[in-house]
């Protein structure tokens, strides 16, 4: 007789909030040669940070100055398209 296994589901920490949600859940940022980017798609490689797709976490770590978490630089190292993906995102 076979038993259900219960699919674990991957935990991530969100950098603003502290929360652990579902990986997807989240929005995944890459850090690579000293920017980082929106990683829509969960598959570059690298470190990745996430963020919770909530509009207040976003807005927190667009505007502030103060490094979040293990992150080596602050969100003006984000590029300008992921900027406006993840906002887009985020209203979802």
């Amino acid at each position: 007789m076979l038993k259900n296994k219960s699919a674990k589901v991957p935990l991530r920490t969100c950098l603003v909030c502290r929360r652990r949600l579902a990986k997807e859940s989240l929005c995944r940022l890459v850090a690579d040669d000293g920017k980082l980017y929106y990683d829509y798609r969960f598959r570059s490689p690298g470190r990745g940070y996430y963020i919770c797709r909530n509009g207040e976490c976003l807005t927190s770590f667009l505007t502030g100055k103060r490094r979040f978490g293990r992150l080596p630089f602050g969100a003006e190292a984000l590029d300008r398209e992921s900027c406006e993906r993840l906002q887009v995102e985020c209203e979802k």
